[in-house]
């Protein structure tokens, strides 16, 4: 065997002319094709320092830097502090029995502290391997060339080239064979890449010439590429299950592989005093090809370095003020990170004096193979500086310097932090909410401040005791809470579609005592609610709201294909549109037995925008509706959503026979609204027709009276305020309502008309009997329930007025000429029966 020095690396040229495997003290020894693989566990030597000898014929040689490279051994360190140890199998010092049995023996010294005595390891592995014409290997530290005619040595220097754009190192060697009768000439050559390596984004791809010139023909066939990490080889379902790849060129040969893959590991790096990381992995590419009659092996292991990331540390701070101790988390390091000691202030303490100290530090380690390092300092230690930087409230600091060290080049570095908390003796107000059906439930805790010191707004506006007139609220001495409906001028439309409408209400508390912002808090939710309606008669209604996105639209501006369909009714914050399908731009498309009307919403501005600096163009506004009409329903299409609350149902009443109340969508009392079609949205001056019904009875001899019906803001009947519709049977003569009973008459959907009663409010202004609460703000929407009191009695029972009562004739009464009401209240034998509907949307 010949061995040429290369500079840095070392040449072989072996010349070719079964032991058991044997180990001591936990070392593993595995075969990996024409090398062997030694693993010291770092438990056995604990960080002391250590000898590696190589072993032949019971004699033992130190491996020197020098000597390893000179007779293809290598030695390094694995992240989890393990001594790798490689050699090939035909190293200078391996045993040799055969063409294929290869024998290669180690001893390792440990010495141990104190006294540093050696203790001896010794390992031995036997390894089957089948030579071919020409092998050739590329380690990190040697190349290596093995032919199989025994010859004697012959120096020549090393040369680089290039092969297909990767820088190589090549040697060649001559050497000069001379027998008795004969003289041979015999080359030898070796060649191994530099480089090819590269980083794009997350993945490392290697390259390496299909065709390596120095070494072989035009005329060759590959016949085997494999694939390997740190020496060993991968089948395809290694590969694919650890997200490697291997891509094939016209000239390369491209290894691919994830930055963070398994097979590979990160590293610690200290670079100006910053924290740095790299990955790094070993791969391995072998092959195989034919010339001739002769095969060659070619196998190259390649340590690749990711360039360096800086990874600086981050400061979680989980301090709980109220508890009086600073609580930290530092991380996040790789294993090879040791914190050494903590500055705090000016002093310097060593991890052992930090918790002699009694400070509270702790490693963490996570899954992921990081860790980081807890700290927790009460306020009152002497470290912390405390500083009054408000009459109410003391702020607490804790400077801090983490001083690191990387193993195992004991490379240094640190990071600096201050800590900061603030204690107050007053509990700040919060604000918080929930959205239920077609509401915002905002509910506001005071903390430690007076209310009276406390403002609340609500979008842009004020909570005055003018507008909580206008809302359901409640309040205590610790919280307030109000509901807004989603369409109240409060609440910041985002979006509208098909599956409803998206609103936002922003709430900020204010304290105004300390002239100080104390909270901000806002809620979006989505709404499904039915916005548009068609109906029998060939009318579509619909309610276009102004959206935020939108500011400068006005809804007045707003008009249907045609232009000069402007809305029916307009507000600030809306529209409402109500128009014939044979109108306005109207289009009607048929579908089978089915009749389909479309037009939309849109927003045509005539003056032009203002140039200013600051002028951003506005979204488009168009709304769609359409509806379908056939021969048996009518179906509006747009804005239409099943709620996904569970509407308020009525209450059960007593008796065996029920009735129900029900909202009518006009006024002949022919189609009726369904619980899935709640909320409900109607106009604000649009009079509401409602029927109270017997259910299932068929006896003609029974009766419906009306004793009381009344509004009020919630499903909770007993709620306040409310406001009377109907009181003792008759519309109530002081309410502003305008509530009208009319009469049922006998036709295709009613049998018996005293099964049924019917009234109408033209107009649920919703105010208070003082009219304290009138609204000024038309445009405030009111979400409304209404209830009634329903009497079962006897159709004969008419003796000494006790189940009919008269009501004086009014305007607001149209009924028989004997303007007789149903009454229950005295009666025993009658039934008093409560019902409800809503929620009644008013805007």
């Amino acid at each position: 065997m010949g061995c040429f020095e290369i500079g840095a690396l070392w040449l072989m040229v072996n010349i070719i002319s079964i032991d058991a495997d044997t180990s001591a003290g936990g070392i593993q020894a595995e075969c990996l094709g024409n090398r062997v693989q030694f693993t010291l566990p770092s438990s056995l030597n604990e960080g002391s320092p250590l000898e590696v000898y190589a072993v032949n014929n019971a004699q033992t040689f130190f491996l020197t830097p020098h000597l390893a490279a000179q007779c293809g051994y290598t030695q390094k360190l694995d992240p989890w502090g393990n001594t790798i140890v490689s050699a090939s199998l035909k190293s200078c010092f391996a045993e040799k029995q055969g063409d294929k049995e290869f024998k290669v023996a180690i001893q390792v010294k440990l010495y141990e502290f104190p006294m540093l005595s050696a203790k001896v390891l010794e390992a031995s592995k036997s390894c089957s391997h089948t030579v071919v014409s020409r092998e050739i290997l590329c380690e990190t530290n040697s190349m290596e060339v093995s032919v199989r005619i025994a010859i004697p040595e012959f120096k020549e220097a090393p040369v680089k080239g290039g092969v297909d754009d990767v820088d190589m190192i090549v040697f060649k060697s001559v050497v000069l064979f001379r027998d008795r009768w004969m003289m041979a000439i015999v080359e030898s050559t070796a060649a191994c890449p530099t480089n090819g390596a590269s980083v794009v984004g997350q993945m490392i791809s290697w390259r390496v010439p299909l065709h390596l010139t120095p070494l072989m023909s035009s005329e060759v066939e590959i016949l085997e590429v494999h694939m390997g990490i740190d020496g060993r080889r991968l089948t395809s379902e290694e590969m694919r299950s650890l997200n490697y790849d291997m891509i094939f060129t016209e000239s390369h040969v491209v290894v691919v592989i994830p930055i963070g893959a398994p097979g590979g590991y990160y590293k610690s790096h200290a670079v100006e005093n910053q924290y740095h990381i790299s990955y790094k992995i070993e791969p391995m590419l072998e092959l195989l090809w034919m010339e001739g009659q002769d095969k060659t092996t070619y196998k190259v292991l390649f340590p690749i370095t990711t360039p360096l990331t800086p990874f600086p540390p981050q400061i979680t701070d989980n301090t709980q003020p109220k508890q009086k101790v600073f609580d930290a988390l530092l991380g996040y390091f790789l294993p090879d990170v040791v914190l050494l000691n903590i500055t705090f202030g000016s002093e310097l303490l060593t991890v052992s004096e930090v918790i002699i100290k009694g400070i509270g530090l702790q490693e963490q380690s996570f899954p992921n193979g990081t860790k980081a390092f807890a700290l927790q300092i009460p306020f009152s230690h002497p470290y912390v500086q405390e500083k009054t930087l408000r009459p109410d409230r003391r702020t607490y600091f804790l400077p801090l310097v983490f001083g690191f060290v990387i193993l195992p080049e004991q490379a240094s570095f640190s990071h600096s932090t201050v800590l900061e908390a603030s204690l107050s003796d007053i509990v700040r107000p919060t604000a918080g909410g929930r959205c239920n059906e077609d509401i915002f439930n905002i509910h506001v805790k005071y903390g430690s401040t007076p209310r009276s010191q406390l403002q609340i707004k609500l979008g842009q506006v004020e909570l005055s005791d003018e507008v909580l007139q206008e809302y359901e609220h409640h309040s205590n001495e610790t919280h307030f809470i109000i509901i807004v409906p989603f369409l109240a001028p409060l609440v910041a439309l985002e979006s509208v579609q098909l599956t409803g409408v998206l609103g936002r209400i922003d709430v900020e508390l204010y304290d105004t005592l300390n002239n100080l912002q104390v909270k901000d808090f806002s809620l979006a939710c989505p709404f499904f609610v039915k916005m548009s309606e068609c109906f029998s008669n060939g009318t579509i209604s619909v309610v276009v709201p102004k959206l935020e996105s939108v500011p400068r639209l006005l809804p007045g501006e707003l008009s249907l294909r045609d232009p000069a369909c402007k809305p029916y009714y307009n507000e600030d914050h809306f529209a409402f549109f109500r128009f014939d399908v044979t109108a306005c731009g109207t289009t009607r498309t048929f579908v089978g037995d089915t009749m389909k009307y479309e037009n939309e919403v849109t927003w045509k501005k005539d003056e032009p925008f203002p140039q200013t600096s600051d002028f951003h163009p506005e979204s488009e506004y168009r709304i769609y509706v359409s509806c379908v009409y056939s021969a048996n329903s009518t179906q509006s299409m747009i804005f239409h959503a099943v709620s996904h609350f569970k509407e308020p149902e009525a209450d059960v009443g007593k008796g065996e026979l029920t009735v129900s109340l029900r909202l009518s969508q006009d006024m002949v009392y022919r189609l009726f609204y369904h619980d899935g079609d709640y909320p409900v949205l109607k106009f604000l001056k649009q009079p509401l027709y409602f029927e109270v019904g017997m259910d299932h009875s068929r006896d003609s001899r029974v009766a419906v009276g009306l004793e009381n019906c009344w509004a009020t803001l919630t499903k909770d009947r007993e709620s306040q305020p409310k406001w009377d519709l109907i009181v003792d049977g008759c519309p109530n003569p002081k309410g502003p309502e305008q509530t009208i009973i009319h009469p049922v008459s006998e036709d295709d959907r009613v049998d018996i008309p005293d099964h049924f009663k019917r009234f109408e409010v033209k107009a649920l202004t919703l105010r208070e009997d003082d009219g304290s609460s009138e609204s000024e703000d038309p445009t405030v929407a009111r979400r409304v329930f209404v209830h009634c009191d329903v009497v079962i009695c006897h159709a004969e029972n008419t003796a000494d007025g006790r189940c009919y009562k008269p009501c004086a004739a009014t305007p607001n009464q149209i009924g028989s000429s004997s303007n007789r009401v149903r009454r229950s209240s005295s009666f025993s034998e009658e039934a008093l029966q409560h019902v409800s509907i809503g929620p009644i949307l008013l805007i």
